[in-house]
């Protein structure tokens, strides 16, 4: 069974994903290191006055969803809009929604409910559209709607 270029594509974007949950969460997790904020903040003090650095609890550094999402489609954008807009005109005979289908039905997310994939998905088409190809944008956005 031959790979085609879009699949090795997509292929790609999933792997991006995962790898930026596990950059986002995990890693994190495992180097119990602060936020950046605190981070940043910790670092630029004007005085030598002693900081006080609250002990994170696990509900504010656990990350929802919502925020898991973001960070995927952030990272995903950022990394791969170029990609995703030539993959759209390559494929301009598929429709946007049998593309989502597609990614969706091959790629599993980790970490993330259908429902966000789905939004996850739709988010990465419609950013990297409109960031790296923006005559894409008005077929992104039709597809979306349609589907």
């Amino acid at each position: 069974m031959q790979i085609s270029k879009l699949e090795m594509r997509i292929l790609m974007v999933i792997a991006v994903v995962v790898v930026g949950v596990l950059a986002v969460v995990i890693v994190p997790r495992l180097a119990g290191s602060a936020p950046a904020a605190q981070s940043a903040a910790t670092r630029v003090t004007p005085t030598p006055a002693p900081t006080i650095i609250p002990t994170p609890t696990p509900s504010a550094s656990a990350q929802t969803e919502e925020q898991i999402l973001d960070n995927i489609v952030a990272s995903t954008v950022s990394v791969y809009s170029v990609l995703v807009c030539d993959s759209l005109k390559e494929y301009a005979t598929l429709s946007i929604p049998e593309i989502i289908t597609e990614v969706l039905a091959e790629y599993p997310t980790t970490g993330l409910s259908e429902q966000s994939r789905q939004i996850m998905a739709e988010r990465v088409l419609t950013e990297s559209s409109a960031k790296s190809c923006p005559e894409q944008s008005p077929r992104v956005a039709a597809g979306i709607t349609q589907g």
